[in-house]
């Protein structure tokens, strides 16, 4: 079974619907980031298969369908090599999505792919922590997602003052969660967030388990927050 079968089959599974041309971008993408990853040191994960399963498909199974629409404002915080933020994009093209990352060449690489490769997104050089404290982004966006940047505690402080009140944080984690969770049910109550739901996806073939954690913002994040840069990381709430 080649990589686009193998996407396919996965796909199929877990009931995600992408066109051919969808499938092909994002099959592209992959292989352009491996080929700068030789050089850019992007990804640890250079096997395809791999690559397949614990980034695109990860990053496809963050968002249900049923809470996008046309405009919505999304934003990746930490996307690294551009995960979760590309593939969504791929999959989602009528949204309003930005990419935040601290370390600027990984931005580079994504300004330069998705020129290559027309995907429309913004890009932003700064840390969650300077972000959520932006007037012109603070409590701003729909959706706040993020994965493999912080455990629970941190990423809460990071993530729900840029969510708009109503709006929505979400997670996705591995084995741990529901102990993450329960050591930051203070700080998602303290930031602003509603009880979590979790969602357990088995991607199938790799047997890989992940919880999707959807967090809703049911009121403002206290002015206090996020604090300064570092801190959520040493200290969580």
């Amino acid at each position: 079974m080649n990589e686009r079968e193998l996407l396919v089959e996965c796909l199929d599974k877990l009931k995600i619907e992408m066109s051919p041309l969808q499938i092909d971008l994002i099959l592209q993408f992959m292989e352009y980031l491996l080929e700068k990853n030789k050089y850019l040191n992007l990804t640890s994960i250079t096997d395809r298969r791999d690559f397949i399963y614990k980034h695109i498909v990860d990053s496809l199974i963050m968002i249900n369908k049923d809470y996008v629409y046309d405009g919505i404002k999304i934003i990746d915080i930490g996307t690294g090599g551009g995960f979760p933020g590309i593939p969504l994009k791929i999959l989602y093209p009528f949204i309003d999505i930005t990419l935040v990352d601290s370390v600027e060449k990984k931005l580079k690489f994504i300004d330069e792919a998705c020129s290559k490769f027309d995907i429309k997104v913004n890009l932003i050089h700064e840390r969650a922590e300077n972000l959520g404290r932006d007037i012109e982004n603070r409590e701003k966006y729909d959706i706040v997602v993020s994965r493999a940047v912080a455990n629970m505690q941190t990423l809460t402080e990071l993530c729900l003052p840029l969510a708009k009140v109503g709006g929505l944080m979400i997670a996705s984690k591995g084995p741990k969660c529901m102990e993450e969770i329960k050591l930051a049910g203070p700080a998602i109550t303290l930031l602003g967030g509603d009880k979590p739901n979790i969602e357990n996806i088995c991607i199938p073939t790799a047997l890989l388990e992940r919880n999707i954690v959807t967090i809703r913002k049911s009121s403002k994040t206290p002015k206090t927050y996020p604090r300064k840069p570092g801190m959520p990381n040493k200290n969580p709430l």
